[in-house]
Parts: C-alpha cells; structure tokens; sequence
C-alpha cells in the first residue's frame, strides 16, 4: 500500500484509494480498520483526564476538548456522537465526503456509530463538547419521550444542524461550577443529559444544514475571527496580526469582516470590551478600574469615555441603574 497522507487524501474517495469496505464491515474483526481505529464509548471513558469529563456514567458519556493542537485522526465509535463547537471552527472530515467541511459554532454534526471520520481544530481558540449515546440509551430516551424515528432517519450518514439558543445556553450551564465540586458534578450530569434530549429533538424537527467549506464560507472565517477577539478581547489586537493568524491580507480581512458584520474589526473589538465589562459590572462588585484594566482599558475614565460614545452611560450610570432596579 503505498504511503499517502490520510489528511490531504481525504480530498479523493477513501474508499477507491483504500479499497476498504465500510467500517460496519468490521465490527467483529477487533478494534483497527487498516485507515481508521476504534475508539469506543468505554475507551474514551478510561483515557479522559477528570478535567475533559463532564458527565460520566453507564448511561452516558459527555467530554470536553480543544485547544489548536486538537487532532484526532480516522476513528470510528461503538455508539453515535454528536459534536459541539463552542468557540473556533473544526475540519472534519467523514467517509462519505470527498472534502472536509469547516464545523463553527452555528451548528454541530452528528455521527453515527461505525463511521469512520476525522477532527482537527483550525484555530488555537477551539473549545467544544462531545456527546455519546450508545443504542441502548437512545431507547430509553425513545421509551421516555417518544419515536425517534425521523431522526434515525436523518442519521443514517452524518449530518449537521443548527446550535439553537436553548442549546447553547445548555453548553453554558454545563460549565459552570467548580470542578471538584459533587453538586456542581451532579448538575452537569443531568445538564449534559438534557443537552443530548435537546439535540435529538433539533434533528427530529429541523432539516440537516449544508456542509460549510473553508474556501467558499466567508461568513465562517469570521466567526472564527470574532471568536478569536472575544477570547483575547483585553489585549491589543492590530490588524496585521489578525490578518497574518487568519492567512489574509488587511484588505481582505477588512472587506470580509466588514460584508459579514456590518462593522469594522477594531469596532467590534471595542463593542467586544464594552460587552465584557457591562458583564463585570452587573455580576462582579469590582472597581471600575479594576474592570477597566481587565477588558483592556488603561483606566477607568479611558472606560468610561468609550461606553458613554458606545451605549451613551457610563460605567458609573450603569451601576446606579442596577442598584435602583434591586431596589424595585
């Protein structure tokens, strides 16, 4: 067999350069397929640190993962996964595409158990989570809810759908809490069942999205920008060092962001520190210079001046605000 790089062949049918029959195929014959490994529920669950679990039991399996080095080569699982981005895009990759497609934050993908595909973050910012479920779970939802059945459906190959409000906000609570916490442990526990109830229910009712290619989604790349400001909002981010990290050019940095936002990238990173301090100010009991240098103002007058042209209050009216509502 000769020694092609899995990474760019996934351009070109796997199945002809392979000659490999579905990974189904393989179920009985252990755990490698020649192109792609097994990693099945009960693996992951012993190789995660106690940090990536969010929820763990025999009915279910919840991780959390990320970071710019996040590679997983060709794999398969024993049960169905659904992968949630939380901040930065993926390339994944499955064996029914001859192309990867960039996975952001609007959306998630589902997987069906024995489907052999591949995830690499594009960015440094990535976070996401990821779901197990094995058949026997998905009847137990079945029994408790109701038919799956326009969802087994849709999952007969993967497919992506589109992250909802309630969805998202499900991600959120699910990392709250301190770690080492058992309540908080407990909580996200039945949060991350949730999570997988909502999910399901978002296949069942929606239609599965296109897939995004990197090379033909404007619109992705920014977000991938956007998520990038957000994460680094308090420190200085000139535009060539946003353009160099995203591989463009200023003017193309410029005129894309500008399409797909209505703004330009330096105001939505102060519209990005202002949001971060309003935060602050109405759930912290912080100094407003302390807030001030926190989301990358160099005092709190320097603050206060950006958030009166911004939202017309300052940080001040804000705070008089929220003590006379607590007091209503």
């Amino acid at each position: 067999m000769q020694n092609l790089d899995l990474r760019s062949a996934a351009e070109t049918d796997l199945r002809q350069i392979f000659r490999l029959p579905r990974a189904a195929d393989f179920l009985s014959q252990g755990p490698v397929l020649g192109w792609a490994m097994l990693r099945s529920i009960q693996q992951l669950r012993d190789a995660s640190t106690a940090a990536a679990l969010l929820a763990d039991s025999e009915e279910q399996l919840a991780l959390l993962g990320g970071g710019g080095a996040y590679h997983v080569p060709w794999h398969w699982h024993d049960g169905l996964m659904i992968f949630l981005p939380e901040a930065g895009a993926v390339d994944f990759r499955d064996e029914t595409r001859k192309a990867g497609a960039w996975l952001g934050e609007d959306r998630f993908v589902v997987v069906p158990k024995v489907m052999a595909h591949q995830t690499t973050a594009v960015r440094e910012s990535h976070r996401h989570m990821a779901l197990y479920a094995t058949d026997s779970q998905l009847s137990t939802i079945e029994a408790r809810l109701g038919s799956l059945g326009r969802a087994r459906v849709k999952l007969a190959k993967p497919a992506f759908f589109a992250m909802t409000p309630d969805i998202r906000a499900l991600q959120r609570l699910c990392r709250a809490g301190e770690d080492g916490d058992r309540a908080s442990h407990a909580a996200r526990s039945h949060l991350a069942a949730a999570l997988l109830i909502h999910c399901l229910a978002e296949i069942e009712r929606s239609d599965p999205l296109p897939a995004a290619r990197p090379d033909g989604h404007g619109d992705m790349l920014v977000s991938e920008i956007k998520s990038f400001i957000a994460q680094n909002a308090g420190n200085d981010l000139p535009l060539d060092l946003i353009a160099e990290l995203f591989g463009l050019s200023r003017r193309h940095a410029t005129r894309l962001f500008r399409e797909n936002t209505g703004t330009s990238i330096a105001a939505f990173h102060e519209q990005e520190r202002i949001r971060q301090a309003r935060e602050l100010l109405s759930e912290t009991g912080l100094p407003i210079g302390e807030i001030a240098w926190r989301v990358g103002y160099e005092s709190g007058s320097a603050l206060s001046r950006s958030m009166r042209r911004v939202t017309g209050l300052t940080p001040t009216d804000l705070r008089r605000g929220m003590a006379r509502s607590d007091k209503t």
